[in-house]
């Protein structure tokens, strides 16, 4: 039954690591038996034909990219009735990070959601939010950035965690094996 479930991976990413995740988990949900449709937030005409979504993106000052915000807001009435699962990626995930593990181990402890996602949380039907670690490169980061970085035992890098994606991914179509496709309602 599970083949016949259409899930919508969406990303919107600023230098590649977020469209990598986002593939990693099409790929994964495919293999599972569902039909997974990958592709950039900006590409994205709707969500009707859709069973479930799975929607990331890169954080940038603590939000989502304004396209992948934009997306959600508007296509929250049809988005309220779909199981729903976001993914951020940013510099300390939850298993992986840029930084050194002490500083890490703080932003973990004490990473809330933004009021940005709190509003996700209320307007559609979310299953989870994870946030990964992305690819950090020297051009990515300002000169201050860089003096940031060194400062907290930050190194530049591929600090995605694969198996924590994969994990999470197989968690999903777990999760979608026990729920009829939407048109079967």
């Amino acid at each position: 039954m599970s083949g016949d479930k259409t899930v919508l991976v969406a990303y919107a990413s600023a230098h590649g690591s977020t469209r990598g995740i986002a593939q990693a988990i099409a790929e994964r949900l495919t293999q599972a038996g569902l039909h997974a449709d990958v592709r950039a937030i900006a590409d994205s005409d709707g969500v009707d034909s859709y069973d479930a979504l799975v929607l990331g993106s890169a954080i940038h000052n603590r939000a989502w990219l304004p396209q992948a915000s934009a997306f959600l807001r508007s296509h929250a009435s049809g988005l309220a009735g779909r199981p729903v699962w976001l993914f951020s990626v940013s510099s300390v995930g939850e298993t992986s990070s840029f930084f050194g593990p002490r500083l890490s181990r703080f932003v973990q402890r004490v990473r809330r959601d933004t009021p940005e996602m709190a509003g996700f949380r209320r307007t559609v039907a979310l299953r989870d939010h994870r946030d990964f670690a992305g690819v950090i490169k020297a051009s990515h980061w300002s000169r201050l950035g860089d003096l940031f970085m060194k400062a907290f035992g930050g190194t530049y890098g591929d600090h995605r965690d694969w198996r924590d994606i994969d994990a999470w991914a197989d968690g999903i179509a777990r999760r979608l094996e026990d729920e009829p496709p939407r048109h079967a309602t």
